[in-house]
C-alpha cells in the first residue's frame, strides 16, 4: 500500500496582496459598462490577469480599434463577426498577437490595467459646473 503526503503552504503576505489587487482590478473592469479606450496592450494585460472576456466586449473593442485606424486583416475579420460566434475568444487572442500586444509579466499586466482604470476614472469624473458670480 502506498501512502501520500500533502503539504500545504501558506501564502505569504505579498502573494495575498497580489491576489487581492488582481481581484480588485478584475472587479473594476467588470464594473465598467464599456471598455472603450482600451488599447491592445491593455486588453492583453487584462487577459493575463484573468479577465473573463464577454464576446460582445471583444467585438466592441475590435470595432473601436478598426475605427482608430488599426489595420490588420484578422482585426477587420473580428470586427465583422457576430457576437455569438464561438471562435471569438480564439480569434481575439490571434488579433492581439497580430497587433504586437505581447504577454506581459503579471506585475506589468496589473500596472497596465490599473493605469487603464485610472485613466477611465479621470475621464468619467464629473467636472464641477462653474458658479455664477454677480
Amino acid at each position: 500500500m502506498m501512502s501520500s503526503t500533502i503539504t500545504a503552504e501558506r501564502r505569504t503576505t505579498q502573494e495575498r496582496g497580489r491576489a487581492e489587487r488582481t481581484a480588485e482590478l478584475l472587479a473594476g473592469l467588470a464594473a465598467l459598462r464599456s471598455l472603450r479606450g482600451m488599447t491592445p496592450p491593455e486588453a492583453r494585460a487584462a487577459q493575463v490577469i484573468g479577465k473573463p472576456w464577454d464576446t460582445a466586449e471583444i467585438v466592441e473593442l475590435a470595432i473601436a480599434w478598426v475605427g482608430t485606424g488599426l489595420d490588420v486583416p484578422t482585426l477587420t475579420d473580428l470586427a465583422g463577426r457576430d457576437w455569438d460566434d464561438p471562435v471569438l475568444p480564439t480569434l481575439f487572442d490571434i488579433v492581439l498577437d497580430d497587433l504586437g500586444a505581447g504577454r506581459p509579466a503579471s506585475s506589468t499586466a496589473r500596472r497596465r490595467v490599473a493605469a487603464y482604470l485610472a485613466r477611465r476614472a479621470t475621464g468619467l469624473a464629473r467636472v464641477p459646473v462653474p458658479r455664477r458670480t454677480a
